[in-house]
């Protein structure tokens, strides 16, 4: 359950982290003052929410120390 709940965090983390950091990249320039952190931080919520979403949903199919799908473990 561990491992699981491990990997469940890498993956909502890493969604979350990423989806700020591709908005932020394509403000341009990037200005820390006037970007605009509310709807980022929505955006960012919304692909944390379906990456968390995914992993409760795998944790039913395949590998049960995964939060992705994947086939049954060997």
């Amino acid at each position: 359950m561990r491992t699981y709940l491990l990997d469940l965090a890498y993956s909502v983390g890493g969604a979350f982290a990423l989806t700020l950091a591709g908005l932020a990249a394509a403000a341009e320039p990037f200005d820390l003052l006037a970007f605009d952190w509310g709807t980022s931080l929505t955006v960012s919520g919304s692909a944390a929410t379906l990456a968390l979403l995914h992993g409760v949903a795998a944790r039913f199919q395949g590998d049960k120390d995964r939060a992705r799908f994947t086939g049954p473990k060997q």
